[in-house]
């Protein structure tokens, strides 16, 4: 339980950045397909690629996304089973383990 705790500590820890949180939705909007970083750096109004990949590596390093290369570039991906299972983990004692939120 207690490396469970540590590991969602980390997520959470990774997501309160506004930077990392605007990426990671990034990502999901572009889950089906992945997202290179040059395309999430215009999406964030040439938001500078060495803080980018900064952000991308914390993210990676709790989990959140993973990356795949196609030929020259890289795509990343969200990793949404992760969310699922902390939602999941969160409420799982709401409502009496019932959650009817």
């Amino acid at each position: 339980m207690t490396s469970d705790l540590t590991n969602i500590a980390t997520v959470f820890d990774a997501l309160s950045n506004e930077n990392r949180l605007q990426i990671f939705r990034i990502l999901v909007r572009n889950s089906a397909t992945g997202i290179t970083p040059t395309a999430i750096s215009k999406e964030m109004n040439d938001f500078p690629r060495n803080t980018l990949s900064f952000h991308l590596t914390l993210l990676a390093n709790a989990n959140l996304c993973f990356s795949e290369r196609q030929g020259k570039q890289i795509f990343y991906k969200p990793n949404c089973q992760l969310i699922k299972e902390i939602t999941r983990f969160l409420l799982s004692d709401c409502c009496e383990g019932g959650c009817l939120c």
